[in-house]
């Protein structure tokens, strides 16, 4: 079973219709220096969204993709600059996601400090104030797999943005219009990290007194952290881990989502990958074990999350051939259908059942021993269909 579609908020289908207003607009950035003066004429509407679909359909793909457009709009030639990138895990928490206190051993034995490591949220956070003329995103790659709503903590309800309807809100000589975080958080660590002026010299550390974000904005020491317009999220989520961390609908409510199918071009090279000496191509094996895993015989839990991706395995080039080494689609493939989507072969409706295949050792063995698409009758039930589906030939 694929991410449930969330409801949208008003804020995520305000978004949308107002991007697709000023997709073919394009605001004309020169260089920093004229940022002070052409801030004010550049509009942004920020995203909150997570990518999801199976194993290797293109996920990050598909987010890099949309942020170097989005960047090229604007004229941005450092595109790695305006993108901060993480992976919640596990062991992720918000002091790394945020930032923390760390001591900093001065050199020369200067004795030691305390100071703020900034995490990729107040790194990604500092620069799009310090330039707010150009668009900024901070990446999450599999959300999932962390406590997402622990890691973000109480930059939780900065996930909220004013919509044109609100109206503009006035706070301590500040106007914070559409797009801005509808309520700010006070934390002085990242405070003090957006007003810091350089972060190039760790011996010198010195602090704005004001940061200026336009001609409504003026960020002091007070002044409580939000998410500017120009600065988006974008996340990545593996929906065959969906049970590693559940993300609750007040969190999922926040972002859009957006499924990434699983489709690969016939015409492409990964589609004609060959596995090894077996004369079958990557594109036509994953076809033929996708309808595998759908089948309702099959009995697979959550069958379309269980589904090959295009880009699950990719070859070499070997002899200027592009090739799947035996041993790699052995390890990663066949491990991966044995251990996780056949479950050892209970069903026993796609794995050879015999007395010479009854671990993930003897199909490893059964399949990297024999030559040709005997490889594959070794291991796998086939009728003389599946014969054909895996040995159809491919238009080069």
């Amino acid at each position: 079973m694929s991410l449930p579609q969330t409801e949208w908020t008003d804020w995520a289908d305000w978004e949308l219709k107002e991007r697709e207003k000023i997709q073919n607009e394009t605001p004309i950035i020169s260089s920093e220096k004229d940022n002070q003066e052409k801030e004010n004429n550049v509009s942004f509407t920020p995203t909150q969204i997570i990518y999801y679909g199976v194993p290797g359909c293109g996920k990050s793909y598909e987010v890099n993709k949309v942020i170097n457009v989005e960047l090229d709009k604007y004229g941005v030639t450092d595109k790695e600059y305006h993108k901060v990138r993480c992976v919640f895990h596990p062991e992720y928490c918000n002091a790394d996601f945020v930032g923390q206190i760390y001591p900093y051993v001065k050199p020369d034995n200067g004795g030691v400090e305390y100071r703020f490591k900034p995490g990729p949220f107040a790194e990604i956070v500092r620069r799009a104030y310090r330039n707010p003329a150009e668009p900024f995103f901070l990446v999450i790659e599999e959300i999932n797999r962390g406590n997402a709503a622990a890691i973000f903590g109480e930059m939780f309800q900065l996930l909220d943005r004013i919509r044109p309807e609100d109206g503009p809100e006035e706070l301590s000589g500040n106007i914070y219009n559409t797009g801005w975080s509808s309520y700010g958080v006070t934390n002085i660590d990242v405070n003090a990290y957006v007003r810091q002026k350089s972060t190039d010299n760790p011996e010198k550390i010195e602090y704005d007194d004001s940061i200026p974000y336009g001609d409504k904005i003026k960020f002091i020491n007070n002044t409580a952290v939000r998410l500017p317009p120009n600065l988006s999220i974008y996340a990545t989520m593996n929906t065959n881990d969906q049970n590693v961390f559940t993300m609750d609908n007040a969190f999922q409510r926040r972002f859009k989502s957006k499924m990434i199918r699983n489709v690969l071009d016939e015409n492409s090279a990964q589609y004609k990958t060959e596995i090894d000496d077996t004369g079958v191509c990557w594109g036509n094996f994953r076809e033929w074990i996708n309808e595998k895993i759908l089948l309702p015989q099959t009995a697979v839990l959550k069958a379309d999350d269980k589904c090959l991706g295009g880009w699950f395995i990719t070859g070499e080039k070997i002899n200027g051939v592009d090739k799947i080494k035996k041993e790699d689609f052995a390890e990663k493939v066949l491990k991966y259908l044995w251990d996780d989507v056949f479950k050892r072969n209970k069903s026993g409706e796609i794995f050879v059942k015999d007395d010479k295949v009854n671990s993930l050792s003897d199909l490893i063995d059964a399949f990297e021993t024999s030559v040709g698409f005997e490889s594959f009758e070794k291991i796998f039930k086939m009728n003389d269909v599946d014969k054909a589906k895996l040995q159809k030939q491919v238009n080069t």
